[in-house]
């Protein structure tokens, strides 16, 4: 039972670090999985205060994904324009490789 309290700390610790070098939905994930431990350490040792931190952690994930979608539509758009840009390039570089080849026209028959 007490690695279930090592396990969340550590996985707090590294979601801070991660959220420090800018990884905010992988911070998320981890903060998700830590959440997950402190709170099933809270209910097993039946400790009110660990229950209460591993719900401040669940807030704070329901409040970072709520704020997400339209940050979700922004970066969708980004990677629409992406995408075209690179299926534009690729059909430019086709069109530039195909060569045109004279064939003799058909002798119309009498």
């Amino acid at each position: 039972m007490h690695w279930l309290a090592v396990a969340g700390v550590a996985l707090v610790a590294a979601e801070l670090g991660l959220t420090a070098y800018g990884h905010r939905y992988l911070a998320l994930v981890l903060d998700a999985c830590a959440a997950g431990c402190i709170l099933a350490y809270g209910i097993l040792s039946h400790s009110a205060p660990l229950i209460g931190v591993a719900g401040v952690l669940v807030v704070l994930i329901l409040v970072a994904f709520w704020r997400g979608p339209k940050r979700r539509d922004r970066v969708r758009k980004e990677l629409g324009d992406e995408s075209r840009q690179l299926r534009d390039g690729l059909v430019r570089r086709m069109r530039a490789r195909r060569v045109t080849r004279r064939r003799a026209a058909p002798q119309p028959s009498c």
